[in-house]
């Protein structure tokens, strides 16, 4: 049976897509997903803690609180429920496929009837969506390409949703190599020079509650510290993912808090910001402004469905930015729920060698991105690397381990990460000189 941690937040967690299936305030889908995140990353037992401690939970304010004791009383949640119960059956079901998304899925749900995924790719393929209002050829390209790529994932999410709490790197690690057909490390094997977690020096993606994180920016950096790090960046997101609601006036308030609490740790500090790669290329500040942070990781979070050329345009304007220092999730998916973005994955390799971009290893395990099946290519052809929980509570921090399994995985040694270096060494190359 699942924990209390892990059956609210996935309470949470549907109550979130369930108000944006059904035409919820966006700011609210985010708050409780938020929230779905700060339950399941809670390192204690939520059915243990007082009933009034409730709201002591980073990102758990009194009405999500009102629904985890409702939950503990009642073994649901009322307005979970009533949300169910307004949405046709299916629809949940289909807006997860990548490629449909709420308003789709309302939409072949109400008109068509079709309430699962097998359904949907026979009618996708005998062309009854045709005739809909917003679906043509590409529409329907998309949404069989988002069926096949739930399908092919679905057995490696699964293997890795099985895995023990504790699962060590090499455990990932034969799981990826079970899994995915280029077995990359696979063939030299452990014990010739392939990174390992204790060579990590520090974390170089991660978010605080002041943008979508569930901790405080000081209880993000003890936690850091008690894993034993020698630095770690703060990187919340930057303006443009209007969502997060920064600010420049507010992420120059927190570099001076974090600039305050540099004397109360042993690691370094380094103030940074998750950038949002335009549709152009473009980021989020100009040069001037980016010149002020010690490191900064750009990721698309929008526009997935640019052509490939287009894609690819896009990643290199951005790695050509000489205040650029990695590219974060670089084909932005997650498993089973988005497809990776068409990118020239040579082109992008290359951009990267020759500007001085890492290229970002996100250990989460629902990303995994830079795909480990990529990561020897990317390798070869000259590219660094940055091994990065891109936590956003305390948990998540532990991710870490499927980092490094991915990093064996291709083949990776501790020279070709760039957060195993020195700190010196490290911060040469963020100068991108």
């Amino acid at each position: 049976m699942p924990s209390p941690n892990e059956a609210v937040a996935a309470l949470l967690r549907e109550y979130s897509e369930l108000l944006g299936l059904t035409g919820g305030d966006q700011f609210r889908v985010r708050s409780y997903e938020k929230a779905a995140r700060a339950v399941g990353g809670y390192p204690e037992d939520l059915g243990a803690l007082p009933e009034s401690a409730l709201t002591r939970v980073p990102g758990v304010g009194s009405s999500v609180a009102a629904k985890i004791a409702e939950y503990r009383r009642t073994g649901t949640i009322k307005a979970v429920d009533d949300l169910r119960a307004k949405v046709p059956p299916g629809a949940l079901v289909l807006s997860k496929v990548p490629g449909v998304g709420p308003k789709r899925a309302l939409q072949i749900v109400g008109e068509l009837g079709i309430t699962s995924v097998g359904e949907l790719d026979e009618a996708v393929r005998g062309g009854r969506l045709r005739g809909m209002p917003g679906f043509g050829p590409k529409s329907e390209e998309r949404i069989l390409r988002g069926i096949a790529i739930a399908a092919s994932d679905a057995a490696l999410r699964e293997a890795l949703g099985s895995l023990a709490p504790d699962a060590t790197a090499d455990e990932i690690c034969a799981v990826l190599a079970a899994h995915l057909a280029t077995p990359g490390a696979g063939e030299s094997g452990p014990g010739h020079g392939l990174i390992r977690a204790e060579d990590l020096r520090g974390d170089l993606h991660t978010h605080t509650d002041l943008t979508d994180g569930t901790v405080s920016l000081e209880g993000m950096i003890a936690a850091a510290g008690a894993r034993g790090y020698e630095y770690y960046a703060v990187t919340d997101h930057a303006p443009n993912l209007v969502m997060q609601r920064m600010t420049d006036e507010k992420v120059l308030v927190q570099r001076d808090q974090l600039r305050a609490l540099a004397d109360s740790t042993g690691m370094v500090l380094l103030h940074g910001s998750e950038l949002n790669i335009a549709p152009d290329g473009s980021v989020d500040w100009d040069e001037d402004f980016l010149g002020g942070f010690d490191i900064t990781v750009a990721s698309v979070h929008s526009s997935f469905e640019q052509d490939q050329a287009t894609m690819t345009k896009r990643f290199t304007v951005a790695a050509q930015n000489p205040r650029v220092n990695i590219i974060g999730h670089p084909l932005t998916r997650r498993i089973g729920r988005r497809p990776p973005v068409q990118v020239d994955l040579d082109a992008l390799y290359a951009a990267c060698a020759r500007t001085g971009t890492a290229l970002e290893i996100n250990a989460s395990p629902h990303r995994m991105d830079l795909p480990p099946e990529h990561i020897a290519a990317a390798r070869d052809a000259g590219v660094k690397f940055a091994i990065d929980t891109d936590a956003h509570s305390l948990a998540d921090l532990t991710n870490v381990r499927y980092g490094v399994a991915a990093a064996r995985f291709g083949g990776l040694t501790p020279d070709d990460v760039i957060n195993c270096w020195p700190l010196e060494r490290l911060l040469e190359f963020l100068s991108k000189s």
